[in-house]
């Protein structure tokens, strides 16, 4: 559970023995719902255990993701605190809550603008973003569609962005799938999802663990996979309604019978559509949804009946192969490759697999290895659901194809998360977002291999010939605290093919002698003989006694002779001006700037690659003096 953080000085304590769990269906479950500009209040609830945690979802669905991740603080009216007191349960008001945005936040993109920015990002970086339509919102199945109260849902493509080095010699290894807005009012999730593509493409070539990610690893990230929802979210601050932005959680399938009796404007308790987090084909008809249409978790007609979800599912499973059996019991071999994120806010927690059961999942060990190590990087616990939800995301992911799979509820303390806090929480989420590409070539096993921390080269850079001296911290005290065994390292260029097999990397020595302890510094000297003109990466890896090896991390080293002489060898010759031919043509053709062909001004450069630099390479053809 959440720590509490008093707000205010004082507190308003009421404590009333609780009725138990009850979880009663259909539209008289919620409390009664005042105006959404109503006087709101952060409440702490006393929630004994999942029972119990489950009925409230039920009494106030606005928060049923923030119980199910065992989190019990929210924010309600009056009318709602009266309700829950009049039915018995224990909780603790803490003070006054901010007020709902009264017009759309500064700091939050419209939809949009979102897809505006993906459409202008891409052209930008084209060797690094390929956009893929991967199918359409429900309203776009329908020609557009129209709300209870008459106004328009244009529908929407669905859109993923598939960022890595094209133009890197491959085969990729390891595709982690990210995405947010499968619940449309939770909208710092999108935000984080375009944050981390802006930090993996701005990092290329600047942050060496990023260079070496995109030279080998796929990452797919959706900003939105509901976006007709987070339209309906938005329209609450237009035209004619001028209010708040709208707590609009599911599709925007208003077909379903019985959909008209929904509320309209909608409210946090009564809406139509679909929860896609409830529809998958996974365990759909498992417990833990609603069947009433106006529901928040009413889970669809049908398992995988929504669009969203069809094309979802089918996209997931063109990238990653199935590796599990099908039986609930069968493990995930050691073997697995992939890795999803269903991004969701708030609550601070991972929430590992299984949600349809409190029973531990087959790969708990390796599922539950891993939140802890992600959060090492962003600081939050992870829990298994308290209760059980049925056809959601995580569990699909994991239960079909066998990948780790997780909900990542974000920090905040609102779904419209105040623009002060929103920086903060983008950016302690990042290493977590990164971790997860790092060991998406084999997550269960990586998980369990030492780090290399604070990969260091010296001098960083060198001319063509000399050597430098690599070193590092081997560390396995966040996976598994084993002793030490090995370490090695491989030197590579940008863009180079995937290194070899563990242990058959240059082997790096103890700094002390011998390998016997948890944390080992390591080092070794390199040479740089044979190798031309450029910028290289170090990448280091351990192994544990365990036979485990982690992932590799990574550093960038500058090998440097005659700006012209590319492959440093004493002469300019035909090679030469081949590799810079090819790399104006690479230039052209997808915009992939590498520097060491913009030989401009004494190879100072000019910023950018055409026929003069070719020019002059080849003006330069013989013996270098």
């Amino acid at each position: 559970m959440r720590t509490v953080f008093h707000f205010l000085a004082v507190l308003v304590v009421v404590s009333l023995f609780p009725l138990g769990a009850r979880a009663a269906p259909g539209p008289e479950t919620p409390p009664p719902t005042g105006p959404e500009r109503a006087a709101r209040f952060y409440v702490e609830l006393a929630v004994s255990d999942g029972a119990q945690a489950a009925a409230l979802s039920k009494l106030i669905p606005e928060w049923a993701e923030t119980l199910e991740a065992g989190a019990t603080r929210v924010i309600l009216t009056q009318a709602e605190i009266d309700h829950l007191r009049s039915l018995g349960y224990t909780l603790t008001v803490i003070g006054p809550a901010p007020d709902l945005p009264a017009v759309w936040p500064a700091c939050y993109n419209r939809l949009n603008d979102l897809y505006a920015w993906l459409q202008t990002y891409a052209a930008a970086h084209p060797n690094f973003i390929e956009l893929i339509d991967y199918g359409d919102s429900w309203c776009k199945q329908q020609g557009g569609c129209t709300t209870t109260g008459g106004q328009t849902v244009p529908g929407f493509d669905l859109w993923v962005v598939r960022v890595t080095n094209e133009s890197a010699a491959g085969p990729k290894q390891g595709r982690f799938f990210v995405d947010g807005g499968i619940h449309a009012r939770e909208i710092p999730t999108p935000e984080l999802a375009k944050s981390f593509i802006e930090m993996l493409v701005d990092g290329y070539g600047v942050d060496p663990d990023t260079t070496w990610l995109l030279d080998q690893r796929e990452v797919y990230v959706v900003l939105t996979s509901n976006p007709d929802g987070r339209y309906l979210t938005e329209m609450g601050v237009t035209p004619p309604f001028n209010g708040n932005p709208w707590y609009w959680r599911k599709n925007g399938n208003n077909g379903v019978p019985g959909s008209s009796a929904c509320s309209w404007p909608p409210s946090s308790s009564s809406q139509y559509g679909i929860d896609l987090n409830r529809n998958h084909i996974f365990k759909w008809d498992s417990e833990g949804h609603s069947t009433y249409v106006c529901d928040e978790d009413y889970r669809g007609p049908a398992a995988g009946s929504e669009p969203e979800i069809q094309a979802y599912e089918n996209f997931v499973r063109s990238i990653i192969p199935d590796q599990r059996g099908p039986n609930d019991n069968d493990p995930a071999p050691l073997t697995t490759t992939g890795f999803l994120i269903n991004l969701h806010n708030y609550a601070r927690t991972i929430l590992v697999p299984w949600g349809w059961t409190t029973n531990p999942a087959p790969n708990a060990a390796q599922l539950q290895a891993i939140a802890a190590k992600m959060g090492t990087y962003n600081g939050y616990p992870w829990q298994n659901a308290l209760y059980s939800v049925s056809g959601n995301t995580r569990d699909w992911a994991y239960g079909e194809l066998g990948i780790p799979a997780y909900v990542i509820e974000l920090d905040g303390n609102a779904f419209f998360t105040p623009c002060s806090s929103l920086p903060g929480i983008i950016n302690a989420m990042l290493p977590a977002l990164k971790y997860a590409a790092r060991i998406s070539d084999l997550p269960y096993q990586r998980v369990f291999g030492p780090d290399a921390r604070n990969v260091t080269a010296t001098p960083a850079a060198v001319n063509a010939g000399a050597s430098f001296n690599l070193t590092a911290q081997i560390n396995d005290t966040q996976n598994g605290n084993q002793a030490i065994a090995a370490a090695e390292y491989y030197l590579v260029p940008r863009g180079a093919p995937p290194p070899g097999a563990p242990g058959t990397g240059a082997a790096m020595a103890p700094a002390d002698g011998s390998f016997n302890s948890t944390i080992e510094n390591v080092q070794a000297t390199v040479s740089t003989t044979g190798l031309g003109r450029g910028r290289y990466l170090a990448l280091v890896r351990g192994k544990d006694v365990g036979n485990n090896w982690g992932p590799f991390f990574s550093q960038q080293v500058q090998v440097n002779c005659f700006f012209a002489d590319m492959n440093c060898n004493g002469q300019v010759d035909v090679s030469d001006i081949s590799v810079t031919v090819q790399g104006v043509q690479q230039f052209w053709s997808n915009g992939y700037f590498n520097y060491i062909y913009d030989v401009n001004s004494n190879g100072v450069g000019d910023g950018t690659l055409n026929i003069i630099d070719v020019q002059l390479v080849a003006g330069y053809f013989g013996p270098v003096n």
